[in-house]
C-alpha cells in the first residue's frame, strides 16, 4: 500500500437499523440520528414494518438520507415508487433479480430528483460480469455486502474483497460496503474509494450508540485525512505528533515533559523523531498493556510498541511496514482498547478527533 489515501472525502456513515420490530428501531434512530449521515430501514424492519417503517423514520429524521433496504426481487418500478412515496432516498434491488426490473426500478429513481438505487449483492457469485450489464443500463450505486449469516458462520473480509471493490470502482461505481464492521476494519478500506460504510451491530450494541457513532467519524476522517497522501518527512513529523497528542488526550502522560519544550517549529523540539515514549498508568505493568495492545496489532506491526520500564512503553512508528493514517489510527485505538481491558479511563474518541485534524494540516 501507499502512504496514504489520495481521497480527500470521507465516506458516509449510514447506520442499519436491522431491527424485526418498529419501536425499537425508532428510539434507536432518535438516539442515533444526528451522529450518522444516512440510516437503513433494513430488510428485517421493511419486513416487519412495510413503509410505515421508512415513513416513521423518515418523519424522526428529516436531515438525514434514508435507506428502504428492501432488496426487491421483482416489480422493480412499482416497488422503488412505494419506497420513494414513503421518503426514502435510496433504495435496493436485489442483484439476482431480472435485468428488466432493475431498468424499472433505476427509471422510477431517475425520473425523481434525489433518488437513487442500489444494487445490493447479497448472494451474487459472478460480480463482475453481472456489474458490466448493470453499468450498461446506468446503474451507479452498488452495496457489497458480507451477509448477516455469514458474518455470523463463515465469511471474513480479505484481499480479494478490495480487489472486486477496485474493478467495481474503476467501471465507475459507488460502492457501498456493510457487512461486520467494526471499529477495527475502517484502516482496511483506508486505500480504497469507498463511498459508504454501513454499520449495524457495532454501533446499536454498544453501551453508548452514538459516542460510538461519532468514534467511527473520528477514525474514518482520520484515515482519509488528505495530507496521508503527501508521504516524505513532512507527514512523518505530522504522523509522530498525531500519536504523541493523541495518547495525551487519552489521558496518558508522555515520559519527557513538554512544557519545556522551545516548539515544533524548532529543530530542539523535545518529540524529534517517530518514537514516543510513554509512562504507564499508576498501577498498570507496561509489559502487560504492551501485549494488550500487540495483540490487537496485524503480526508484522507488533514490534512497533515495547516496554521501556515497569513503568512506562513506547509507540514507534518506524516500526511500520508504512508510516501512513492507518497505523496511527491502529495504534491509538489499540491503546485506548488496552487501558479500557485494564479498567483505566481512556478518551480514544478525543484521541482519533486530535489525530484526525492532525493528519489534516
Amino acid at each position: 500500500m501507499e502512504a496514504g489515501n489520495s481521497m480527500s472525502k470521507p465516506p458516509l456513515i449510514q447506520l442499519a437499523l436491522d431491527y424485526f420490530d418498529l419501536p425499537s428501531a425508532i428510539a434507536m434512530a432518535q438516539l442515533i440520528h444526528k451522529d450518522v449521515d444516512a440510516i437503513e430501514v433494513g430488510t428485517p424492519l421493511s419486513k416487519a414494518g412495510g413503509m410505515l417503517a421508512v415513513r416513521s423514520i423518515r418523519e424522526l429524521c428529516p436531515d438525514n438520507i434514508i435507506l428502504a433496504d428492501i432488496k426487491t426481487p421483482d416489480v422493480g418500478g412499482g416497488e422503488a415508487k412505494m419506497a420513494f412515496d414513503a421518503g426514502a432516498d435510496w433504495m435496493t434491488v436485489l442483484g439476482a433479480a431480472p435485468l428488466d426490473t432493475v431498468k424499472l426500478a433505476l427509471e422510477e429513481a431517475n425520473s425523481r430528483p434525489g433518488k437513487e438505487m442500489f444494487i445490493e449483492l447479497t448472494g451474487i457469485r459472478d460480480i463482475l460480469a453481472r456489474a458490466r450489464e448493470w453499468r450498461s443500463i446506468g446503474v451507479e450505486r452498488m452495496v457489497y455486502h458480507r451477509g448477516w449469516d455469514e458474518g455470523n458462520l463463515s465469511r471474513t473480509w480479505d484481499g480479494q474483497d478490495l480487489a472486486v471493490i477496485q474493478e467495481l470502482i474503476k467501471m465507475g461505481f459507488k460502492i457501498s460496503v456493510a457487512g461486520g464492521l467494526g471499529l477495527d476494519m475502517i484502516p482496511f478500506f483506508q486505500d480504497v474509494d469507498i463511498s459508504v460504510f454501513i454499520i449495524g451491530r457495532a454501533i446499536r450494541e454498544t453501551p453508548d450508540p452514538a459516542a460510538t457513532a461519532r468514534l467511527f467519524r473520528a477514525a474514518i476522517n482520520a484515515c482519509w485525512a488528505s495530507s496521508a497522501s503527501t508521504g516524505g518527512s513532512r507527514f512523518e513529523d505530522q504522523a509522530a505528533k498525531a500519536v504523541r497528542w493523541g495518547v495525551s488526550e487519552m489521558g496518558l502522560m508522555l515520559t519527557v515533559d513538554g512544557r519545556d519544550c522551545p516548539g515544533c517549529d524548532t529543530s530542539g523540539r523535545f518529540c524529534l523523531g517517530v518514537k514516543t515514549d510513554i509512562q504507564a498508568p499508576a498501577g498498570v505493568n507496561s509489559q502487560q498493556l504492551v501485549d494488550r495492545i500487540a495483540a490487537s496489532l496485524g503480526s508484522g506491526e507488533r514490534l512497533s510498541v515495547g516496554s521501556d520500564s515497569p513503568n512506562s512503553f513506547y509507540v514507534d512508528l518506524g516500526r511500520f511496514s508504512q508510516i501512513n493514517a492507518s497505523n496511527v489510527i491502529s495504534i491509538l485505538s489499540a491503546t485506548g482498547n488496552a487501558l479500557q481491558h485494564f479498567g483505566q479511563p481512556a478518551n480514544t474518541e478525543a484521541a482519533l478527533t486530535c489525530a484526525g485534524n492532525i493528519l489534516s494540516e
